[in-house]
């Protein structure tokens, strides 16, 4: 009797995990967004793509103006900074929330960072040559520089840079995450997709669209 228990118990342990890998599927559902598919409006955004070993998902953080909560664009005499609160990234799948604010450690760094050079932006700006400022990017506490395939166009009265780059969960010491025991993994490499709006006075100076 027992052993027939025992049996049958068992006997429903791969349609338990077959539901779970089910789940699962739809824990990790949503799609890649390339910066192709991305809109052409004068938007700020910043969305980050990735994928586990079986599907793709997406968080995406989008406003017209860097003017909500914790959001904001400042500008000293060398650099731009665009400071993005982790909070307001919206996810693909609503159930990939919670686990992406543990891995940006959201409770002890609660914003991403986005900064680059004013000088280099002007340059740009009057010989419109398309060269891109280096970005650096501050997740977590750490901050690194990247060469970045990005464009400057206008948009408007504006000047608008926009481009991608694929980065590495482990330059953040973040630890691409895990589930069913490791049976679903999440890859450590990212593309993030951004676009900022930035304006510029008659003096060649820059300020921010508020």
């Amino acid at each position: 009797m027992i052993g027939k228990r025992f049996s049958s118990g068992r006997n429903r342990i791969p349609g338990i995990l077959l539901v779970i890998l089910l789940n699962q599927g739809n824990y990790t559902q949503g799609q890649t967004r390339n910066i192709s598919d991305l809109s052409s409006d004068c938007d700020n955004y910043l969305y980050i793509n990735g994928e586990s070993n079986i599907n793709q998902f997406s968080f995406k953080y989008d406003r017209t103006q860097f003017s909500d909560r914790n959001s904001s664009m400042s500008i000293d005499s060398d650099n731009i900074e665009i400071t993005i609160p982790i909070k307001d990234f919206v996810a693909s799948n609503p159930m990939m929330y919670g686990d992406f604010l543990v891995l940006m450690k959201e409770a002890e760094y609660p914003v991403i960072r986005v900064s680059f050079s004013k000088q280099e932006l002007s340059g740009v700006k009057r010989s419109s040559s398309g060269t891109c400022p280096d970005i650096m990017i501050n997740i977590a506490g750490i901050t690194k520089t990247y060469e970045i395939q990005c464009s400057v166009v206008r948009c408007s009265d504006y000047l608008y840079l926009r481009g991608e780059k694929n980065l590495k969960l482990s330059d953040f010491h973040l630890k691409p995450p895990q589930k069913l025991l490791g049976f679903v993994k999440v890859n450590n490499e990212i593309k993030v997709n951004f676009g900022f709006i930035i304006t510029f006075t008659d003096g060649n100076s820059l300020s921010a669209e508020l």
